[in-house]
């Protein structure tokens, strides 16, 4: 059984590889320049869009870009700002989403209905992350649905047990927040890593979230002691992260990096000519 299991895996891997296009901007790093143009040609054709007949030949490599290794994630000083911000962010992201999630037993009403609820605010909370990206920027909303979260969690620290309505509600509101900055989190992370480490960074961010959701069950170990203490490290943990991702740069409209060399991306331009160049 093990091993057809592990055929299946690699028909998957081999089918999923001919279907997804590689990315162009990784295909320019690397000095392939006909094969991006041919992917942001069927790129263009999947959009029912057309490419000015002389933008594709604008489009070269000035200087052919070396591999990232992970450890390209700590040598350089503000990527490993970004590497240690954002590996912070996607933990306490993860610990207060799950810490949320495992704990509506606690919340005092129908844990069905409560449950019911928690997954129902995933979706606006998710498809509204879309808006805020774009109006707000990505730093202020990765900050700001983090500081949400958080801050929620540490109010029900200090409601009675014996309001479970008003406790349910505040959770929902933190879950939704939890939503949002998760979704926020890959659209941050991806621009803020360079081009030739991205993956690298992503993955790295992501275990950390990972790590997180292992803990969290058992952080709710510690009500035996006082039953506001579990709600209190869920809710103080985002705060914090929160605070540190106004540390970051802003991506919203800026022209990414691609290789370790450069600095963070660069400053932001308007939002009409963002929508241009995309």
């Amino acid at each position: 059984m093990g091993s057809e299991e592990s055929q299946q895996v690699t028909a998957d891997f081999h089918l999923l590889g001919r279907v997804l296009p590689e990315s162009a901007r990784w295909l320019v790093t690397k000095g392939k320049i006909e094969e991006a143009k041919k992917v942001l040609q069927k790129a263009a054709s999947i959009n029912k869009r057309t490419i000015p007949p002389g933008l594709l030949e604008q489009l070269k490599c000035e200087t052919q870009t070396k591999s990232g290794s992970i450890l390209d994630l700590f040598r350089k000083k503000h990527i490993r700002k970004v590497t240690l911000i954002m590996s912070c962010a996607w933990f306490v992201n993860s610990l207060v989403y799950y810490g949320l999630s495992l704990n509506v037993t606690n919340f005092g009403l129908d844990i069905y209905l409560t449950q019911l609820a928690f997954g129902a605010v995933e979706i606006p909370g998710r498809a509204g992350c879309i808006f805020l990206l774009q109006w707000f920027g990505r730093r202020k909303s990765q900050a700001g649905t983090l500081l949400l979260s958080g801050l929620v969690c540490l109010i029900i620290t200090g409601i009675p047990e014996d309001q479970p309505v008003v406790i349910t509600v505040l959770a929902t509101i933190g879950k939704f927040a939890a939503s949002a900055s998760f979704s926020s989190s890959y659209v941050y992370s991806a621009e803020l890593f360079p081009t030739v480490i991205r993956q690298s960074g992503v993955g790295l961010c992501s275990m950390a979230a990972r790590v997180a959701g292992i803990i969290a069950p058992l952080i709710r170990l510690l009500e035996q002691y006082h039953r506001a203490v579990p709600m209190a490290i869920f809710g103080s943990a985002p705060v914090l992260g929160g605070l540190l991702c106004f540390l970051l740069p802003e991506t919203r409209g800026a022209e990414l990096v691609d290789d370790t060399r450069g600095g963070r991306p660069m400053a932001e331009v308007s939002p009409h000519t963002a929508s241009s160049c995309s």
